[in-house]
């Protein structure tokens, strides 16, 4: 998350008032995640398991929302993004989030399945922003007003 997020603010080149309650609200959503995670470490393997897990990734898809309704505020019209990043890699960003939201919806449906099943599509979903992430990092780089 905090690689996300450092990437997302090599983007952005000014901020406004609704733009930093935003990521307030962000990053207080992101305070809920050791809870989660010592909720389910209590349960994953007892018959609340399912229960834990649909409270972890249900938090992931408000996470994930979260940081959506943030970017998309950010990036819509380059309001708050250099003039300088293409469209291009922009609807890249969006996409990947979009992509990231829906797989946490998909893991959430998961909890209702099988609790580990849900744990292991968020394992995997960490992976997917790892991955991702430098691709994003390293597109911009090469334009020196967003390096500085």
């Amino acid at each position: 998350m905090w690689v996300n997020h450092h990437n997302m603010f090599n983007f952005i080149r000014k901020v406004d008032t609704r733009f930093m309650f935003l990521n307030g609200f962000l990053l207080l959503t992101v305070t809920l995640n050791p809870f989660t995670t010592s909720l389910v470490a209590d349960h994953l393997l007892d018959s609340n398991a399912a229960t834990a897990a649909g409270v972890y990734s249900g938090v992931f898809v408000f996470l994930s929302l979260v940081w959506n309704l943030l970017w998309r505020y950010a990036s819509g019209g380059h309001r708050l993004v250099s003039s300088v990043v293409p469209e291009a890699v922009l609807q890249k960003a969006t996409r990947d989030f979009n992509i990231g939201t829906l797989l946490y919806v998909v893991a959430f449906a998961l909890a209702f399945v099988s609790g580990i099943a849900s744990i292991i599509a968020i394992l995997l979903l960490a992976v997917f922003w790892a991955v991702t992430a430098p691709s994003r990092s390293a597109e911009k780089k090469g334009d020196a007003a967003l390096v500085s």
